[in-house]
């Protein structure tokens, strides 16, 4: 066993269930052993660029805030062409009727997400955190955008009357895949434990393919954690790409050049696409 113990941010909610069913397995198989630091989106952001971890699946957009420190691991991500459910903008009224939406403050890339479709569909919503309970958040706004499970679960109970998949509107305003996560490592580390960060990236490609290979299998275990049936997930765990492709960068490099536009980031990252023929 090697002695190099990666430190590996983990998203808690169910989409990234596939990335790390069989991770630890599949890095022991290939010599090292994992620190595991769980949390929120937001958190792990902030984790991976302070250093508190080596390697975890920010948010595309807090991915391009700091690509100077961080190196994009490839060929993993969390994304969807088209609906991906978990994340939804809840609503009371009509989207051109909209002037408050609550957003989650769990996420960064939804934020960033709903602002540039706020801007293609001419309308100019105040954004505030979110008030907890829900029922004071449902009295004070006339939307409320969430993510993960809190997204789904709200999805199944109807409370709101109007609901719109970010990720499906993203597709049909661009025809592009929307990326919501993408691999990352801390620069420092990619160039000190490079070994490490090539296993850790092949284990969690290895049990996106596992899980992939068993579909039925994955979804009865996601079932065993989260409060969701297995035909539930096994549908859910269907709508998301967990690659990191050519459409795929394609996706983030319009993302980032709308973010610039709607003033969420200063600059774009280097192209991630490769030029067209």
């Amino acid at each position: 066993m090697s002695a190099v113990v990666p430190r590996v941010g983990r998203i808690e909610f169910v989409n990234c269930f596939p990335l790390y069913l069989h991770f630890e397995e599949e890095l022991a198989r290939r010599g090292y052993g994992a620190r595991i630091v769980s949390g929120v989106p937001t958190r792990l952001n902030e984790e991976l660029v302070d250093g508190g971890v080596d390697v975890a699946l920010p948010s595309s957009i807090e991915f391009a805030r700091h690509c100077d420190r961080l190196e994009l691991v490839d060929g993993l991500a969390i994304g969807a062409t088209g609906a991906v459910d978990s994340v939804q903008l809840f609503t009371k009224v009509p989207t051109d009727r909209l002037r408050s939406i609550a957003v989650s403050e769990k996420s960064a890339t939804s934020v960033t997400l709903l602002r540039i479709l706020c801007r293609a569909w001419g309308i100019e919503p105040a954004l505030q955190a979110r008030v907890e309970p829900l029922a004071d958040t449902l009295a004070a706004f006339d939307g409320l955008l969430l993510i993960g499970d809190e997204a789904l679960h709200l999805l199944r109970a109807g409370v709101y009357p109007h609901h719109l998949d970010l990720g499906e509107a993203w597709n049909r305003l661009t025809g592009l895949p929307m990326v919501f996560a993408v691999c990352a490592a801390r620069r420092d580390f990619a160039l000190s434990d490079a070994e490490a960060l090539e296993a850790v990236r092949a284990s969690l490609i290895a049990s996106r393919e596992r899980c992939a290979a068993e579909p039925g299998a994955t979804a009865a275990a996601g079932a065993l954690v989260y409060d969701f049936r297995q035909a539930y997930l096994e549908r859910y765990f269907d709508r998301l790409s967990y690659q990191l492709g050519v459409d795929e960068r394609r996706g983030l490099d319009e993302f980032y050049r709308r973010a610039v536009d709607v003033g969420d980031l200063d600059a774009a990252p280097p192209p991630l696409a490769p030029a067209d023929d």
